[in-house]
């Protein structure tokens, strides 16, 4: 019997040690999703459901507005919060630069969308939208890594 309970006593022992070598970018790419993207992935709604408005616009006027006061301060508003997350794995690091190219380009194509819009310069305004549209393939870019990541890890993303 005490041999039965000191062999049990091993048994828990060794796997309570196991449960704390869990995969490190595993566990940093969960929380990144579950934790601290949820905040940020907000606001990202937020600003799709603006641009979502868009189509109903009648003049320029509540474009600017739309640009000024709702769009651009939402991206500096997503962009503070993604600076402000902490990571120590490389593979999540670089999923987490690819969201920022993506805000970055928005940042760029839409700030140059309302400055086009101000002077009422359409040539420029066409040319705004290729950040606009590069910011596009930069969010394809992170939602393939994350699928890309999750798979490798046994890991399930849903949207």
């Amino acid at each position: 019997m005490k041999k039965l309970l000191t062999c049990l006593f091993a048994l828990a022992m060794s796997l309570s040690i196991l449960t704390g070598c869990g995969d490190a970018v595993a566990d940093e790419f969960e929380t990144f999703l579950n934790t601290k993207m949820v905040a940020v992935n907000a606001k990202y709604t937020d600003l799709t459901a603006e641009i979502a408005k868009w189509s109903s616009f009648e003049t320029d006027a509540e474009m600017i507005d739309s640009l000024k006061n709702v769009i651009i301060p939402n991206i500096d508003e997503e962009l503070a919060m993604l600076d402000a997350i902490e990571l120590t794995t490389d593979e999540v690091k670089e999923i987490k630069a690819k969201y920022k190219t993506m805000l970055d380009k928005f940042k760029e194509g839409y700030s140059a969308m309302l400055t086009a819009l101000e002077v009422a310069d359409v040539t420029a305004l066409e040319n705004a939208l290729t950040p606009v549209e590069e910011g596009l393939t930069a969010l394809e870019e992170y939602n393939k890594a994350l699928e890309d990541l999750a798979a490798e890890k046994g890991m399930t993303i849903g949207y």
